[in-house]
């Protein structure tokens, strides 16, 4: 789903250990990932809607829970990155 980048052509992908994580918010191509999670998110849904096994429904909704945390952490990082790019522009035209 996630290409992992490489290190060839002056690719910096990995430099912190994440370099999946670091190419989706370099590139900001969340379309594969969307795509994934809300399959992944209405399965789990179904089976927490159903009547049998709670301990398979409570692990769903845990499931589920997980993949809105995980969407969380991508806006964040989107957050912090363009905050990044502004401080970088504000001391650029400092200079």
């Amino acid at each position: 789903m996630i290409a992992k980048g490489s290190k060839k052509g002056g690719n910096n992908y990995g430099q912190s250990g994440y370099p999946a994580v670091e190419r989706l918010i370099d590139t900001e191509d969340f379309d594969g990932i969307n795509a994934a999670f809300e399959v992944a998110y209405d399965e789990l849904s179904s089976i927490a809607k159903r009547k049998r096994g709670l301990k398979t429904q409570r692990d769903a909704k845990k499931a589920m829970r997980s993949l809105e945390l995980t969407l969380d952490l991508f806006r964040e990082l989107l957050a912090i990155k363009y905050k990044l790019q502004e401080e970088a522009a504000k001391k650029a035209k400092k200079h």
